[in-house]
């Protein structure tokens, strides 16, 4: 526990002058708090004992005074308390994000994202709201107490006894309590996590939950997640109602005892009539204190379970990084050679074995097997989202494990089948590669990948904003702008996935045409799935259980035995006769573009 308030602390006290200031107007604010009572008592004991109307008037303007000053102190001390909790709540938030952009594959693959989307706003929010109340309620508490116990030892030392006594108990309630929260309110922040989960993924898949009915049965689910959720807030508020009853009775008890000796003192004329008054306005004092304490502890255990979570992630060492010396990559011809690697995804059964192969500068090497053979592992080991578990991979006779991981992944870019956009403008996803927005560059890559005639029948053109993953373009559009960002990062390297098969025929010829040019001078590796690929590849590696068994041409592989030929028959046959429809469709597509344009460049009359 201490140990993580302690790295809360160092995040914290980022601006340590103005945390000196939110401490000084707390202390200040105690300070003032506890004039009241001494100022009640020289008014029984000096102004009426005395009979000194004068004194009554400058103790009522003293007190008034008081109470401005310390309403604009603590109006001071609210807002830098607010201040500093919001940057503590701005640098862990930021600190969790850049973390998790840098955590490896592997660890993303294992962590839900709504569990990540809970600790960066339910945990982050525990932290904040202990550093913005929490904390000043503790260092009130403990101002007013050692305030309380000082003014009552100036005023008569018995009574600093009888306060004295009652300090034990005070602290073993809250300590005992705050014991029994802390799991209850873990468990708050686990079920929190569980429940963001269910709406992350629920609106996230909202089509397939309507196309396949299935509302009732994510309401449920999502039910039982609150009912989970509410049961543990309602544990935790068992728990912390125990707080209030006992200490206030603990405080009753010392005013009881401090009344009845403090009462029989000023009836032997061994105390006066103010100091008995002083002295339980002081005790009365601590019961504002007392009251926020059952709200403290309750904060502390939950800012301790938010941290930890926090910085159970931010002590996760990604798996994949740069080495010390890493080296940068500023040019590239495009030799990659496997050698001997092997894999398997952390303590899994082995992906890869043993594989081993390389390709020139230029060259288009298609992976072909069935699901689960490893090529989309070949195809993730070359920009190092994940790390060989044995043998190398090295880019131009560099071992890709020496290399900045930023500096290789520059000069690679990735077509994926599950083509992924971002909720901006077409111009921006097709830039998000780049580090400029410059517009040629936009519209010839959109050019090149056949997207920007489909682009400029939109209103907005290159400004029109795509919903949520692109879900306002067909497959085929979304294709062609992942085609048109792979163009404009211009990279030296290619992975793509085949993502012709849920297209029609006319698309397919489109895109075939933007990956033929996208290819054109690159190395490319094609996770092929269909049969106009694979006849364009310069080599063939065939795959079965994370083993290379055959590699060649399309040709060299059809005319002998073995899994490639077994795969031919059985799916890419029927190809031959939908490639050359398609082509005649594509012909006849660019024919009639032809006459479109032609149509168009004749003047108006």
């Amino acid at each position: 526990m201490i140990h993580t308030f302690y790295r809360l602390g160092r995040l914290y006290a980022a601006s340590p002058i103005r945390v000196l200031l939110a401490l000084l107007c707390a202390g200040i604010t105690v300070g003032l708090s506890l004039a009241v009572p001494w100022i009640l008592k020289e008014v029984l004991d000096y102004g009426l004992a005395q009979r000194q109307p004068h004194f009554l008037y400058m103790a009522g303007g003293i007190l008034v005074a008081v109470t401005i000053v310390r309403g604009l102190v603590a109006y001071v001390q609210s807002y830098l308390g607010a201040a500093l909790a919001q940057q503590l709540a701005y640098r862990l938030r930021n600190l969790l994000y850049e973390h998790i952009q840098r955590l490896s594959f592997a660890y993303h693959d294992r962590t839900s994202t709504g569990e990540l989307m809970s600790r960066a706003t339910a945990d982050v929010e525990a932290v904040r709201l202990f550093f913005q109340f929490g904390w000043t309620i503790g260092f009130s508490v403990t101002l007013t107490g050692l305030g309380t116990i000082s003014a009552m030892a100036w005023l008569d030392w018995r009574l600093t006894g009888l306060t004295l006594l009652s300090v034990p108990f005070v602290l073993g309630v809250i300590v005992g309590i705050g014991r029994l929260l802390r799991p209850l309110q873990l468990r708050v922040q686990e079920k929190t996590a569980a429940l963001t989960v269910i709406l992350q993924e629920s609106l996230a898949g909202i089509r397939v939950v309507k196309a396949f009915g299935r509302e009732r049965q994510q309401e449920q689910a999502f039910a039982q997640a609150a009912a989970a959720l509410a049961q543990e807030h309602i544990a935790v508020a068992a728990k912390q109602a125990l707080n209030f009853p006992l200490l206030t009775l603990l405080r009753a008890l010392a005013v009881a005892v401090t009344l009845y000796i403090g009462g029989r003192q000023v009836m032997a004329g061994a105390m006066s009539l103010g100091t008995l008054v002083a002295a339980t306005g002081y005790l009365a004092q601590l019961a504002q204190p007392l009251r926020r304490l059952s709200w403290l502890t309750g904060m502390t255990s939950l800012c301790q379970a938010g941290a930890e979570r926090l910085f159970e992630i931010l002590d996760v060492v990604p798996d994949v990084q740069d080495a010390p010396q890493a080296r940068l990559l500023p040019s590239l011809e495009g030799w990659i050679k496997f050698e001997h690697v092997s894999f398997r995804y952390s303590t899994s059964v082995p992906v890869l074995h043993d594989v081993s192969f390389s390709a020139a500068p230029g060259q288009i090497i298609a992976l072909l097997g069935s699901t689960g053979s490893g090529k989309s592992t070949i195809a993730q080991l070359i920009p190092r989202f994940y790390d060989v578990t044995s043998g190398c991979i090295t880019i131009d006779g560099i071992d890709i494990r020496t290399c900045q991981l930023a500096a290789l992944r520059r000069h690679i870019g990735i077509v994926m089948q599950d083509t992924f956009l971002f909720a901006t403008t077409i111009a921006d996803n097709i830039a998000y590669g780049r580090d400029d927005l410059d517009l040629d560059i936009i519209m010839t890559a959109a050019k090149a990948a056949r997207a920007h005639d489909f682009i400029m029948q939109f209103p907005d053109g290159y400004n029109t904003w795509v919903g949520e993953r692109g879900v306002t373009l067909s497959g085929g559009q979304r294709q062609r702008l992942a085609i048109a960002r792979a163009f404009a990062r211009n990279p030296r390297l290619l992975i793509l996935d085949d993502a012709t098969s849920n297209v029609d025929m006319e698309t397919e010829f489109l895109i075939q045409q933007a990956l033929a040019e996208l290819m054109a001078g690159r190395t490319t590796f094609v996770i092929a799935q269909r049969l106009r690929t694979l006849k364009q590849a310069d080599a063939i590696l065939v795959l079965a259980d994370g083993r290379i068994v055959q590699r060649g041409t399309h040709d060299e592989l059809v005319a002998q035995p073995g899994l490639y030929r077994r795969i031919y028959d059985l799916q890419l046959r029927d190809q031959e006769d939908f490639g050359l429809q398609a082509t005649r469709n594509g012909y006849r597509l660019q024919a009639d573009q032809t006459a479109v344009d032609g149509v168009r460049q004749v003047p108006a009359r």
